[in-house]
């Protein structure tokens, strides 16, 4: 046979193939031309943001001094009778070589602390680094997240972990000449200071705080209830008043407890119910807070006062006079699927097809959630009992056939 005659046959034989190929695509295609998904776990938070006023039992504090000021403690320190509120100064100069001096001598004491140990061998070293390690994440993390005070305390812990090390690798034996040094310095510097700090005495117990707005003993806890929608608003277009005098020194808060006055949406409103534990998410510091519902008054059929209570404090919820929150409502998980693809079987049962192979099984299932498009249905993990399970492939539209057991004929169904 010729090379001529070999190369048509062959020609002839592919072209057969694709013909045969393209008329079964034709044939087969319509029949099972389906749109699938695929079943996945799904979360859905209904959520209301809003801004707050906090209501706080306090008073300002006044104290007249002459000098300037520097605070001892954080604002919301709880503070004790005869505790030191702040120091007066006779210049910021003063102030900035006192702070130098508080960091040397923190150093003085951790270096003092690690001579403490003796050389222990690789064991003990190996902990420290362990311990070094954590630590380094920790001061990232307090980076990140805008917390430089907690960082810079962190690092005078790394210094110490990380002279402990030294000692314990043999490394060094003594730090003697460097804590002479850095006691020199403090002396230097002592000696620079222009006079004496004058202290400023808490004459009661409560939380300090340094700043002032102008609202404090403008609302007291008992009257949070009889906040209207205009007076709450008023404090939020305008959460700061004109000064007060000059011997203002800060204010103190009597109770940790608060409440938080907030104008929602009446249809938001109606879904909570008095005495509800709520979590809100506090936008000053990123901290979500555990609250109770205490109050729902509506006032129109678009704006309700809902007054939340809590008892943590920190530096950011004792100063902060109004905030942005974030109220999680209701929860659902489950698996998430295309409202098309709900179907029901001759029993009634509802539920959707999947796919596998060309034909379509029926998967029960049981709806939490329905919304515009989709719908959040129950996941059965391990079922056995025919319920849609997460991967399954979900027929959505098209034309398939349904499997029927026991050699049933199967009929055809299209969406």
């Amino acid at each position: 046979m010729d090379k001529s005659r070999t190369t048509t046959i062959l020609a002839a034989v592919i072209s057969v193939f694709l013909v045969l190929t393209i008329i079964g695509q034709i044939i087969v295609i319509p029949e099972n031309a389906c749109r699938t998904e695929v079943a996945r776990l799904y979360e859905l938070q209904n959520t209301v943001e809003f801004d707050g006023v906090f209501i706080r039992d306090e008073h300002i504090v006044e104290r007249s001094y002459s000098g300037v000021l520097r605070y001892e403690h954080e604002d919301g320190s709880r503070l004790a009778i005869n505790s030191v509120m702040a120091s007066v100064y006779a210049s910021s100069s003063d102030i900035e070589i006192c702070q130098r001096i508080e960091k040397l001598k923190e150093r003085i004491e951790t270096l003092k602390d690690a001579q403490s140990i003796s050389s222990a061998g690789g064991s003990q070293a190996e902990g420290y680094n362990n311990l070094i390690d954590d630590l380094h994440s920790e001061i990232i993390t307090a980076l990140d997240e805008g917390d430089y005070k907690k960082a810079s305390e962190l690092k005078y812990e790394m210094l110490s972990l990380q002279s402990k090390r030294d000692v314990a690798k043999g490394r060094t034996e003594s730090f003697e000449e460097v804590i002479e040094k850095l006691e020199n310095e403090v002396n230097e510097l002592t000696a620079r200071i222009s006079s004496d700090a004058t202290p400023l005495i808490s004459g009661e117990t409560g939380y300090f705080v340094s700043v002032t707005d102008g609202y404090e003993g403008a609302f007291s806890m008992a009257e949070a209830q009889q906040l209207t929608p205009s007076q709450i608003k008023d404090i939020l277009e305008k959460p700061k008043k004109a000064a007060s005098g000059g011997d203002v020194i800060g204010k103190m808060i009597d109770s940790y407890k608060w409440k938080l006055a907030a104008v929602i949406d009446s249809d938001r409103a109606s879904l909570m119910s008095i005495g509800d534990k709520e979590s809100l998410f506090f936008s000053g510091d990123n901290s979500t807070l555990s609250v109770t519902v205490e109050h729902i008054q509506k006032h129109s059929d678009t704006e309700s006062v809902v007054i939340f209570s809590g008892d943590e404090l920190n530096a950011e919820l004792a100063s902060a006079r109004t905030g942005k929150f974030e109220l999680v409502l209701s929860r659902y998980s489950g698996i998430r699927i295309s409202s098309d693809a709900i179907r029901f079987n001759d029993e009634g049962e509802k539920g959707v097809y999947i796919l596998y192979g060309n034909q379509g099984y029926f998967r029960r299932v049981t709806e939490v959630y329905s919304g515009e498009d989709f719908v959040i249905v129950e996941h059965h993990p391990g079922n056995t009992d025919a319920y849609l399970d997460l991967y399954d492939n979900v027929i959505v539209e098209g034309k398939f056939k349904i499997y029927v057991p026991q050699e049933e004929s199967s009929d055809e169904q299209s969406t």
